[in-house]
């Protein structure tokens, strides 16, 4: 798979959705950006944009601010103004069905319900695009999921969090360094059992 150019985190705008659970893809990339003093450029009132520059390579980083629902109109004006692939392209966003605290990775395929990679998947008609999925579950019994989505997490859950956002930028720089497949086999093998480290 080619080199990733591109990462775009998923989430809703406004200080109303700052600390909500569907908002944990906004908070990576916001991790990233702020560890390197940078800062986010408004993209055609479309996106909140900024540039990382590894080992000589500039990073385009994204998030969205059209709401979850329509992240697919950025994201494709992104893609298609800088000329990049959708498989150059990183995914972060929330998943329920993953516990607090971990993260998986997926090369391509459906949205498995999300709403913002159903957008995205639609706009530019492919599913052919890493992810990085960051749990946000185990949904309770007796919430409904979009209510869930839209919660703040719980302190306890704050901590979990948190152990993943202080590993993501050395996660990304090895995505960045060596490719989404090679570092991610590498991510899985070296880190199978301590992802809350």
């Amino acid at each position: 798979m080619a080199e990733i150019k591109f990462i775009v985190g998923l989430g809703n705008p406004g200080d109303k959705y700052l600390n909500t659970r569907h908002n944990f893809g906004f908070r990576a990339v916001d991790r990233i950006i702020s560890s390197e003093q940078l800062a986010w450029k408004n993209w055609n009132d479309m996106a909140s944009v900024a540039f990382y520059l590894k080992n000589n390579k500039k990073i385009l980083f994204a998030k969205p601010q059209t709401f979850m629902n329509n992240s697919g109109f950025p994201v494709k004006a992104l893609l298609q103004y800088y000329k990049i692939n959708p498989y150059e392209m990183l995914v972060m966003y929330d998943d329920f069905s993953i516990p607090t605290g971990e993260f998986r990775f997926r090369s391509n395929g459906s949205s498995g319900g999300h709403n913002g990679i159903s957008s995205i998947i639609e706009q530019i008609a492919s599913e052919d695009f890493p992810r990085m999925k960051l749990g946000i579950g185990p949904l309770p019994k007796f919430i409904k999921m979009p209510d869930f989505v839209l919660s703040n997490f719980s302190d306890e859950d704050k901590q979990k969090t948190e152990i993943v956002l202080k590993s993501i930028k050395d996660t990304l720089d090895s995505i960045i360094d060596f490719g989404f497949d090679k570092a991610i086999s590498k991510i899985v093998s070296g880190k199978q059992n301590d992802n809350n480290q």
